[in-house]
């Protein structure tokens, strides 16, 4: 068994970020912020300790193994690893502004005079 937020033996992430939201959560923020653990939860002064190092190496090696474009774990679903090939179940919903930029990609031209061009979105000016 690891210590909480340490890599398992074979270097992977720890139990708890697999187990815990809450403390994923917090990572993500000190991973966002580049804070050690210990300053985000009161308990430090910003220097980085040991656990702290291998809490944020452990969350970098968790953030590795999730997908980009469904944001699940090939744990999740491997049987043979404790998951359930049956542990989420599909939802749909629309985005108004990403529904808008694929309206505005559809106009943008093929060919030279289209490359680069990106489309995005910015707040309407008040009048």
């Amino acid at each position: 068994m690891c210590a909480a937020g340490q890599p398992d033996a074979e270097g992977g992430p720890g139990k708890r970020l697999t187990s815990d939201p809450g403390f994923r959560a917090e990572m993500e923020v000190c991973a966002s912020y580049g804070i050690p653990h210990s300053q985000f939860t009161g308990a430090g002064d910003g220097r980085w300790s040991a656990l702290d190092r291998a809490k944020a190496i452990a969350y970098l090696g968790f953030s590795r193994t999730v997908c980009e474009s469904c944001g699940t774990r090939p744990g999740e679903w491997d049987e043979e690893a404790g998951g359930d090939r049956f542990a989420y179940v599909t939802e749909t919903h629309r985005c108004v502004g990403c529904e808008l930029v694929a309206m505005e990609q559809e106009q943008v031209p093929e060919g030279p005079e289209g490359r680069g061009v990106k489309v995005g979105l910015r707040p309407r000016k008040k009048a």
